[in-house]
């Protein structure tokens, strides 16, 4: 299983070697509805901030989930929901919803996933939740379960990240963080009793952006266990999951 996942890792390293996207970032729509409301935020709790008229230009900036930011000949910047694209146009084609989803991909807040994978020749089982301050940087906690023949373990971390190219198609990143590991031995001889450490991780990874909101996610993570006796262990983990995001 070490060996496949391994194998699985590299391949889709090999990924980042791929064209960054080339999409255009800022489309130009027509509305070609009597008018559009533009409101402060990307909800429709906030204010009306402007109206859009029929025929006018806007400009898309950004999307996030079902709400798109906008800058109308005026200079004025607004939100107004994407059902109103059914009322759009762009050199007079209809417009795709998904055509400009990877804007929301790398604006992303909120992600959760689930992975599986190896640790120390365990099965290991994996959730977690992460925040994305900026495109650049997130935190991430986590919780796992490591299956083995001899022990199983509990871990439990909190992680920061780092990904310098978030507009690649295959999206590497680092990491580093902290946390515990409870390992409960199958045996119950006097010298194999329970035992819970913390660890610090290093980690990297990739990810691939497989459809609308779904997630690919690879990743090997190398921590290091502060055990209370004579010599600290090493602790390396991979993992292959998928994940959403909001």
């Amino acid at each position: 299983m070490q060996t496949y996942l391994r194998n699985t890792f590299l391949l889709l390293i090999l990924l980042c070697l791929s064209p960054v996207l080339q999409a255009d970032d800022n489309p130009s729509l027509r509305i070609e509805v009597p008018f559009i409301e533009l409101h402060s935020g990307p909800s429709a709790g906030y204010p009306v901030v402007s109206i859009i008229e029929k025929n006018d230009i806007v400009t898309v900036l950004l999307k996030r989930t079902s709400w798109l930011k906008v800058l109308n000949k005026r200079g004025v910047e607004g939100w107004f929901h994407e059902d109103n694209l059914k009322g759009l146009s762009q050199d007079g084609q209809a417009i795709d919803v998904n055509l400009i989803t990877e804007q929301d991909v790398i604006n992303r807040q909120i992600e959760a996933g689930v992975m599986y994978g190896d640790l120390e020749g365990a099965n290991f089982y994996n959730i977690y939740a992460g925040y994305a301050f900026t495109p650049v940087f997130s935190a991430e906690i986590s919780a796992g379960k490591a299956l083995g023949s001899i022990s199983d373990s509990d871990v439990f971390e909190v992680m920061l990240f780092s990904q310098l190219l978030p507009e690649l198609i295959v999206v590497p990143y680092i990491g580093v963080g902290a946390g515990i590991i409870n390992t409960e031995p199958h045996s119950v001889l006097a010298d194999t009793e329970a035992r819970r450490s913390t660890i610090m991780s290093a980690a990297a990874g990739i990810k691939y952006h497989l459809a609308r909101n779904f997630l690919l996610r690879a990743e090997y993570k190398l921590s290091l266990a502060l055990t209370d006796r004579d010599e600290n262990e090493e602790i390396q983990t991979w993992k292959i999951g998928f994940s959403v995001f909001f």
